[in-house]
């Protein structure tokens, strides 16, 4: 149990992360584990200013620095709002995220390993790192209960898709329009490439190029179609999602990365009871461990 009274503990968590070696992925998440929990945004801020942008894209190399880029990130997210200079690394953690060519784990490593459940973070403030581009075009759709918002760079790409999602459409058929965005979509990537929905066809029925990006084949049909069998339980259990797809980078044809950040509201209590973080490469081989709809009854 945490000691509210104890205040030098957190000093010297910080400072451990401070004054260790900015690239040395295992001691900023022991860091981090060892701070209390109501401390580690503070921890978090320090280890990441002290850091330069060569150094976190250092970190980025490697798998164990993209999840210690990860847990600090995380940290942040639930920094209070007193707490000054936490958008301007989230924003840097973002960026060197963004450049990693490992995909981050769904769980955070800055979380405790041993809860069932992740932490939940303020959605609010994970969107501080998803900011809409400049010279872009913003179009809102209502879907049935969805609603939908799609932001496209001044060629008509996608950039960011935002929605909030309470019904499915099952069984529904594609136009021939629809099926011709996507080979115009696949086109303007590479051989094997599909076109693929940022928020899925089952959610938003036919939305043209504004919905469509070139995606690799297998990964729109294994782990992002994984992703979105998890939205579709979800909602079928009586629960709204929440949902922010970004892809990067910005202004070319196909993306590198897909980055993905949702979640899940009782529409009762209106407690947030999941929130989910993931950032995928658009290649094949890509993996996405999702939740069993049998457990969705336990958030």
């Amino acid at each position: 149990m945490l000691d509210p009274v104890r205040t030098s503990e957190p000093q010297s968590a910080a400072a451990q992360a401070s004054q260790g070696t900015p690239s040395d992925a295992e001691n900023l998440q022991l860091a981090l584990r060892d701070a209390p929990l109501t401390e580690r945004p503070h921890t978090a801020l320090a280890a990441t200013q002290r850091m330069d942008d060569g150094e976190l894209l250092a970190l980025a190399g490697s798998e164990q620095g993209t999840q210690a880029l990860a847990a600090l990130d995380n940290a942040l997210a639930d920094a209070p709002p007193t707490l000054d200079g936490v958008r301007e690394q989230r924003l840097r953690l973002g960026d060197a995220l963004d450049r990693s060519p490992h995909p981050v784990d769904a769980n955070p490593v800055g979380s405790p390993s041993t809860s069932a459940f992740p932490a939940i973070v303020p959605f609010g403030a994970l969107a501080q790192i998803f900011p809409a581009a400049s010279a872009t075009t913003q179009t809102t759709a209502r879907i049935g209960d969805n609603t939908v918002t799609w932001t496209n760079d001044s060629q008509g790409r996608p950039i960011r898709a935002e929605a909030d999602l309470t019904e499915v459409f099952e069984g529904i058929d594609r136009s021939s329009a629809e099926t011709d965005a996507q080979r115009e979509a696949a086109d303007r990537g590479i051989e094997g490439d599909q076109g693929g929905h940022l928020i899925g066809h089952r959610f938003v029925k036919d939305q043209g190029l504004k919905n469509l990006f070139p995606q690799n084949g297998n990964f729109n049909v294994s782990a992002y179609k994984t992703l979105e069998n998890e939205w579709a339980d979800w909602i079928d259990s009586g629960k709204d999602v929440h949902i922010v797809v970004q892809l990067t980078p910005k202004d070319q044809d196909r993306p590198n990365h897909v980055r993905v950040s949702y979640e899940v509201t009782d529409p009762v209590s209106g407690d947030v009871v999941y929130d989910q973080r993931v950032t995928f490469r658009n290649e094949a081989g890509q993996r996405y461990d999702r939740i069993p709809r049998a457990d969705m009854d336990n958030y």
